[in-house]
């Protein structure tokens, strides 16, 4: 019979999957009752495990299915006496409750059935008429059961979580005032840069150089005023890596045409390690396409203070016009 339920594309929720002889079910059967869209009793040659109240709890789904309003398709065993023994009540008071059961279930719209192909067959006619009889919700995709309502919601709670996540971004930037952190190396303390250089027919060569940490700041920080992404930074740090290669005593740099540069990754990841412990670079915040893949960073408060102190033009004091105190 599951298979014939099964081919009329329904999911048959057995009572027999749970545990009827505990009580403790109870609450589980009645919600999976509550859920389903019909309920089928078949009446055989038991009555079944009792309650603690005598009645069966078959009786008592079936009870529970009526009070539910559940549209209830019953099948009463049409020569009960022709059941084996093996399958029949033998205790008297349980053969007298089951025909009270049967009596229960007959006196609403049943049919009967002998064998199991029978009953089967019975079974499925009963749910396709029970079906244009009584339309029920059924069971439904996730992305069908949808509505406009629901969609919107929960566009809107995206557009919050969104909004959310870069206020919470915002103020991770902020974190830690306007002064880097100098425990870590910084100012004039020196760092070195792995790069390669690619020169037309004559192959590539790598180079080293040092840089001050104030030379880098300074060399990638008017970038980040705004934000951006590493491909951009990395390029520039290679521009700043061959202008200082040009002035290298004795070289031939200049002869190079079209040189390429690329900056070694891991001289750029200590780059990005360091300026994030001193505080001075976070994780971009702005909005972007989908497909933007890119890595973007911005100066912090503390980066955008350091980067002013570095590179701001001052006044020489020389130049500044003298006050006339004889006014």
């Amino acid at each position: 019979m599951i298979q014939a339920l099964l081919e009329l594309d329904c999911f048959p929720a057995g009572m027999e999957m749970f545990p009827a002889a505990n009580e403790d079910q109870w609450s589980l059967i009645q919600e999976v009752i509550r859920l389903s869209d019909y309920y089928v009793v078949i009446v055989g040659g038991r009555y079944g495990s009792v309650t603690p109240e005598g009645i069966s709890f078959t009786e008592k789904e079936y009870d529970f299915a009526v009070e539910c309003g559940i549209p209830v398709l019953g099948f009463v065993h049409a020569d009960p006496n022709s059941i084996p023994v093996g399958m029949s009540e033998i205790d008297e008071n349980a053969r007298e409750r089951l025909e009270e059961f049967r009596k229960k279930v007959k006196s609403r719209m049943v049919k009967d059935y002998a064998t199991a192909d029978e009953l089967a067959s019975v079974v499925s006619r009963g749910l396709i008429r029970a079906m244009k009889q009584h339309d029920r919700p059924g069971w439904v995709r996730g992305d069908q059961a949808m509505t406009e309502a629901t969609r919107t919601q929960i566009a809107e709670l995206r557009a919050a979580l969104a909004e959310a996540e870069r206020a919470s971004l915002e103020q991770v930037a902020t974190e830690g005032g306007a002064e880097i952190d100098d425990r870590f190396e910084h100012g004039d303390d020196e760092v070195s840069v792995s790069f390669t250089v690619e020169h037309g027919y004559d192959g590539s060569q790598t180079v080293e150089l040092k840089f001050t940490w104030d030379e880098i700041i300074s060399g990638l920080g008017p970038a980040m005023l705004d934000e951006a992404s590493e491909v951009q930074l990395r390029k520039l740090l290679g521009d700043m890596c061959w202008r200082e290669l040009l002035t290298v005593p004795d070289g031939d740099w200049a002869t190079v045409l079209h040189p390429r540069i690329t900056v070694d990754h891991d001289s750029w990841g200590t780059i990005v390690v360091q300026l994030r412990a001193l505080k001075v670079i976070t994780n971009g915040t702005k909005r972007r396409t989908v497909s933007d893949k890119a890595v973007y960073w911005r100066l912090t408060p503390a980066g955008d203070a350091y980067l002013v102190r570095l590179t701001a033009i001052r006044r020489d004091d020389a130049s500044s016009p003298e006050k006339d105190d004889t006014a």
